[in-house]
């Protein structure tokens, strides 16, 4: 599976918003390396709000079947305040499976580059392509729970004014930071970049 193909499976429902485990069930019935997609909470003494993905143990599901991965999605307890801020955090991390083998947070020393790069946010032409996912997820995620034949419908009454942000969460239950650059004229270049083959 690659991500224009779920991301097709959220375009065609009947409306938004798209559903966090609507996706996971895609990922797991259609992802030829993903047995399945677990989700843990954790609860950290200093509540961080934050996400992260991982592959866990490889699985067999058969003695005759290949070996799966496992992916697991860990979420900060902190997240279950805000259930649009959680649902948009689970499906950024939920595109990692998507990640190239290069941008795959692995190892020990992938881990510790990765928080440099984090805390140093080189420039582009210096990231690594760890650092260049996490933008892409968060595109990815906002493209996959705003599709745009749906968002396409509310840009003009967005640009009028008619619609505000608090609107657009509303309709893709999406959190309200999140709506300002789903709802910019930046979202079709993100579409072309990340959905190529798609019509724009």
């Amino acid at each position: 599976m690659q991500f224009q193909e779920l991301y097709l499976y959220a375009e065609g429902l009947p409306h938004p918003p798209v559903g966090f485990d609507f996706l996971r069930a895609k990922v797991k019935a259609f992802h030829p390396s993903i047995a399945r997609v677990d989700v843990f909470r954790v609860e950290y003494p200093v509540p961080n709000r934050q996400a992260h993905y991982r592959l866990g143990d490889r699985e067999r599901t058969s003695p005759y079947d290949d070996e799966h991965d496992v992916a697991e999605i860990i979420y900060c307890h902190a997240l279950e305040a805000d259930a649009r801020e959680m649902r948009y955090a689970l499906t950024k991390e939920l595109m990692h499976i998507f990640d190239s083998p290069a941008a795959m947070v692995d190892t020990a020393e992938k881990f510790r580059q990765f928080l440099r790069e984090i805390q140093n946010k080189p420039l582009p032409a210096d990231s690594s392509a760890m650092l260049l996912s996490e933008l892409d997820t968060r595109w990815m995620a906002a493209l996959i729970l705003c599709p745009k034949k749906f968002r396409d419908q509310y840009v003009a009454d967005y640009k009028s004014k008619k619609l505000q942000n608090f609107d657009i969460a509303e309709i893709f239950d999406i959190p309200e930071w999140v709506a300002p650059f789903v709802m910019d004229d930046y979202y079709e270049s993100a579409f072309k970049k990340l959905l190529p083959d798609l019509p724009v």
